[in-house]
């Protein structure tokens, strides 16, 4: 299987264009005495108060380019066709640092071309800025030209995890639990503890675990969200069920032999308290709702979506996953303000997201 890398960077032209008065100036530069660069809050000024503009600069478009190349899409069609080069784009940095007038200077087909354009324009709908350029201590408009190089390579089907597993991320088969899925979602409604301390307290929510599945059948929680910050006792418990499933797993298999991958496993706590049933029911129908909202979204329906999940909200207000689902839709609508003030809240009562360079990157610190 090919996967894509992109190796991106910035070059400036040399020619020079005067400029017109300072009032009416709608010069267009390619080269200025301050240039341009994008606005990142990791590389702000005030942080580095001993770093020159030059080593801002590079900072800046360090991590754009890191940006773009994750979010960028090898096509398809020049995946199937092997084509592989340099797209070169061209956009205007504007004096209030918004950027304009994309275009398409050298394209090598297969779609490359447009995928380029389509980064570039999602990213300033969604908010991305910049320093303008200067001339006499003055901004101006600057002409920007962006090489985008796509090339193919052969992608391992594996990698390297922390403790020096090799984890496969493509398999033949699936790893399978002994008596199949019915088995283990039977396994995890019987098997699962509620804290005890905690019985009264009537907490719900869920906790979300990657489980390492090696070879042998030995087993290792690998990641875990615990999306309604239900805290240590209950992610303990989560933990715990998941190491009871050691040995009840048939791996999956790459080729001939078995090899170490991951899987999702999902667990729900509530309470069986007398006193829970109606905290109860308020988690059940937020996810039924939640659930209403992510068919919504598959749909393109994304006002409605959102109307599901605001709704889910109101009975599960620290749900971080419902929360992240409503504010990803507000980003996509390029409603920025909506976005960060849910991507926040998620900060706030989790601490590190889960998605923090995407929250750094459209919300600050």
């Amino acid at each position: 299987m090919k996967s894509a890398t992109y190796v991106l960077f910035f070059f400036f032209s040399c020619a020079f264009c005067y400029a017109q008065s300072p009032a009416t100036d709608t010069t267009i530069y390619d080269v200025a005495e301050t240039l341009p660069y994008p606005l990142m809050v990791s590389c702000d000024p005030a942080r580095h108060p001993t770093w020159t503009i030059d080593s801002i600069r590079r900072c800046a478009e360090s991590q754009l380019l890191s940006i773009l190349s994750n979010n960028i899409r090898y096509p398809v069609e020049a995946t199937e066709a092997n084509i592989q080069g340099i797209v070169v784009t061209s956009f205007i940095v504007e004096v209030d640092g918004k950027m304009s007038n994309f275009k398409l200077l050298k394209d090598i087909g297969g779609g490359c071309g447009p995928e380029a354009l389509r980064v570039l324009k999602a990213f300033d709908e969604a908010g991305l800025r910049w320093q303008p350029a200067q001339m006499n201590e003055k901004p101006v408009r600057m002409r920007q030209s962006l090489p985008l190089r796509f090339r193919l390579q052969e992608s391992l089907p594996y990698y390297i995890g922390e403790q020096n597993d090799t984890i496969y991320t493509s398999v033949d088969s699936l790893p399978t639990f002994r008596g199949g899925m019915d088995s283990l979602a039977r396994f995890v409604i019987n098997r699962l503890d509620y804290p005890a301390a905690f019985l009264d307290s009537c907490k719900t929510g869920v906790v979300e675990m990657s489980i390492l599945i090696r070879p042998d059948g030995t087993i290792s929680v690998d990641n875990q969200l615990d999306f309604n910050n239900l805290g240590f006792d209950f992610q303990w418990q989560a933990i715990r069920l998941a190491n009871r499933t050691a040995g009840m797993w048939t791996p999956a298999f790459y080729g001939d032999k078995p090899v170490a991958t991951t899987l999702p496993l999902r667990v729900v706590f509530k309470s069986d308290k007398r006193g829970c049933a109606a905290a109860n029911q308020r988690f059940d129908k937020a996810i039924l709702l939640a659930n209403e909202g992510a068919e919504l979204q598959e749909k393109d329906e994304t006002d409605a979506a959102i109307a599901k999940w605001t709704e889910a909200l109101k009975l599960q207000p620290d749900n971080t996953e419902i929360i992240y689902y409503r504010g990803t839709a507000y980003l996509n609508q390029n409603k920025r303000d909506e976005a960060c003030k849910d991507y926040n809240r998620i900060k706030e009562l989790i601490g590190v997201t889960w998605f923090e360079p995407v929250r750094r990157l459209f919300c600050g610190w």
